[in-house]
């Protein structure tokens, strides 16, 4: 029966806003459900050929903010044509400028959609059979947490990208994506819930999650999500729709042992820094990172398709912002670790440069998944939360947070104690908080894009070029700009003629 069923999910699975077959064929153990939610509803499995994993579907999503411009250098050491870069630049000049039509340059753009909506549908289907699933109790209650927790945050991904940026003022009425909450069968062409009603959805999924939690049979790996990991998602909504007690009520649940912190601090820098594959010191490792609660992504030594660490940069490049004020490795001071562990240092090896400049590498395995909640974010959604509550002694919790998280990626030696005198306005103090999160959390999720929208959807500039010779092109993703919101594959627009647009904009280089 599961193996029939598999093979149906392998092919409608990706069809799921469109049709299905009418001959769906349901497990019954909770062990078969278990494999399910295993195969389709987690976001790191492979299908056959066809990647669906989380990391590989968002990486066109790190090149629309501003961790990421185009660099070039015409350095004699750099050995490489230039048109062994054109590919990747060609390909995420759309989603890099901001495009219209993203799909347009970048064929790949519809995985991120349709594979959400394809472990969703796995996530439904043992949702729908909570009550019927046969197995002990523990498991079956471990099982349906896990399935209410993965549907949340696939919800949290659509509706922070397709949909409107939320605001309270106008999250009911604003366009969200449409819910799917059952596997049946259905030939509609839906309409898209609201913002409200979206994030609505996924909180009453995430509170479900951890009463099914308060009798689940508990596991310790971290390949499955937890109900430390639904804290954290908690923790995460509440922020991004201006819940602070709640923010921070879930955002300290999980400081037991000081949030668990994986100390980098300690690691001379030369270790962290080694280009070739020290696994002791791979930041995203479940074995000795502590702060991480759930790994999932892609095991690659690539942590980016469009930004690949394997080259010399020969010509043009995406590479991690660096040039202009306001870029990311701007941010990081004098003895932060993060800067060796979470990117490639340039290199001279056997009398070759490698002049990487820079590229993510929080990874850099193929052993371990790229991505991963952890508590670090619990503890930065908490110190934004007590900024915004904005008394003195909440805003000293801010800073008791900052300093406990800053002690765990300074060198002893240049770890400095904050106070709250060090910042002259709430505004300072709620900045470097936002500061410290884009340093901690870039290039994992979706985390700084959807901050952005969080923060207001503020203009950002982008210098593309398309080869090292070529002239620059400039382009501004102004203040507000609808095209924070993008548009939905034509898979699905193609399908549903009435569903609402982005109603995006062309922008032209200045």
């Amino acid at each position: 029966m599961l193996s029939a069923f598999a093979a149906l999910m392998l092919s409608s699975c990706d069809d799921y806003l469109k049709e299905t077959s009418p001959d769906l064929l349901i497990p019954e153990k909770v062990e078969e459900f278990q494999s399910v939610l295993n195969g389709e509803g987690y976001l790191f499995t492979y299908t056959g050929n066809r990647p669906n994993t989380f990391a590989n579907d968002a990486d066109f999503v790190h090149l629309m903010t501003d961790d990421v411009e185009v660099v070039t250098t015409t350095d004699s050491r750099s050995v490489l044509p230039d048109e062994d870069d054109l590919p990747a630049l060609q390909q995420g000049r759309g989603a890099f400028t901001w495009a219209q039509d993203i799909e347009y340059y970048d064929v790949s753009y519809d995985g991120f959609y349709n594979r959400r909506y394809t472990n969703i549908m796995a996530c439904n289907i043992v949702i729908e059979n909570a009550e019927t699933m046969k197995g002990e109790r523990g498991k079956v209650a471990s099982c349906v947490a896990q399935a209410y927790t993965l549907r949340a945050l696939c919800y949290f991904y659509l509706v922070n990208l397709y949909g409107k940026p939320y605001n309270a003022a106008t999250a009911a009425t604003d366009m969200g994506v449409v819910l799917r909450l059952k596997s049946e069968i259905v030939r509609d062409q839906p309409a898209r819930n609201t913002v409200k009603e979206v994030y609505d959805q996924i909180n009453s999924d995430l509170d479900k999650a951890l009463s099914y939690w308060e009798k689940a049979a508990m596991s310790s790996s971290k390949y499955l999500v937890s109900e430390r990991a639904t804290q954290l998602l908690k923790s995460r909504v509440a922020l991004f729709t201006g819940d602070w007690d709640t923010a921070i009520e879930y955002g300290t649940k999980l400081s037991d042992g000081n949030y668990d912190l994986y100390n980098i601090g300690k690691i001379p820098s030369e270790e962290l820094r080694m280009y070739d594959a020290q696994e002791d010191y791979v930041f995203i490792n479940p074995n000795s990172n502590t702060e991480i609660i759930f790994t999932f992504g892609q095991p690659d030594y690539n942590a980016n398709k469009f930004m690949s660490w394997a080259k010399l940069i020969s010509g043009a490049m995406f590479s991690v912002s660096q040039t202009e004020e306001g870029s990311l490795l701007s941010l990081y001071e004098e003895g932060d670790q993060r800067f060796y562990a979470f990117f490639l240092q340039s290199v001279t090896n056997k009398g070759e440069y490698y002049d990487y400049r820079c590229v993510p590498y929080k990874h850099y395995s193929s052993k371990y998944y790229s991505t991963a909640l952890r508590t670090s974010e619990a503890l930065l959604n908490a110190a934004e939360a007590y900024v915004q509550k904005g008394s003195d002694a909440d805003k000293n919790e801010a800073v008791k947070l900052l300093n406990l998280l800053r002690k765990n990626r300074f060198t002893p030696e240049t770890y400095k104690e904050l106070t709250l005198a060090d910042f002259a306005t709430t505004a300072d103090l709620l900045q470097f908080v936002r500061d410290e999160r884009r340093r901690e959390l870039c290039f994992e999720e979706i985390h700084r894009w959807a901050d952005l929208r969080r923060y207001g959807c503020p203009s950002l500039k982008h210098v593309y070029y398309a080869s090292r010779n070529a002239s620059p092109e400039v382009y501004v993703l102004e203040q507000g700009d609808q095209n924070y919101t993008l548009e939905l594959p034509k898979s699905e627009l193609d399908y549903n003629t009435v569903i609402e647009s982005a109603n995006r904009r062309a922008i032209l280089p200045q």
